[in-house]
């Protein structure tokens, strides 16, 4: 498996086996722009001749605000595989088993409570040879602060 253009998937459901866009489907990860984080907005107020604001911050701290990630995909296999290709990473993304649990190994950054928002800029190509296809992906990510590492148990 090349690390560094795949992205490792698994189903929040007990007993959910964990899959690699490249070596499962085929789909080997173009671009995970992460994007910044930002926190939720505190309350404030402004008074009448007065500089500045008032904020209230909780005591428990500020909160991360849930945001969107697109990731880019890209394919690339023998002639009339692409969409079969597409097809099963779609199923397995909006399919049964609860959120997405996310883990990119490139960035060695994970998460949990992802859903899938949009399939988007399918770009299909074919030659006589063989057949591409480029595809983004909008997830949400629900649970911004919880960090979600890659632990191997097996031989």
């Amino acid at each position: 498996m090349a690390v560094e253009y795949t992205l490792l998937m698994q189903k929040s459901a007990d007993g959910s086996a964990v899959k690699s866009s490249l070596d499962d489907f085929g789909f080997a990860v173009c671009d995970i722009p992460w994007p910044d984080e930002e926190t939720q907005e505190v309350a404030t107020r402004k008074w009448p001749g007065v500089d500045g604001e008032d904020a209230y911050i909780p005591p428990s701290g500020q909160k991360l605000q849930a945001y969107d990630v697109e990731l880019q995909f890209c394919y690339k296999g023998d002639v009339n595989t692409a969409d079969a290709a597409y097809k099963a990473l779609r199923d397995y993304l909006i399919g049964p088993g609860g959120f997405l649990r996310l883990y990119d190994p490139y960035w060695h950054k994970g998460r949990q409570k992802v859903y899938v928002k949009k399939f988007h800029d399918r770009d299909p190509r074919r030659s006589n040879i063989d057949e591409v296809l480029s595809m983004k992906v909008t997830l949400r990510v629900t649970d911004p602060k919880t960090e979600i590492a890659l632990a191997y148990v097996g031989d």
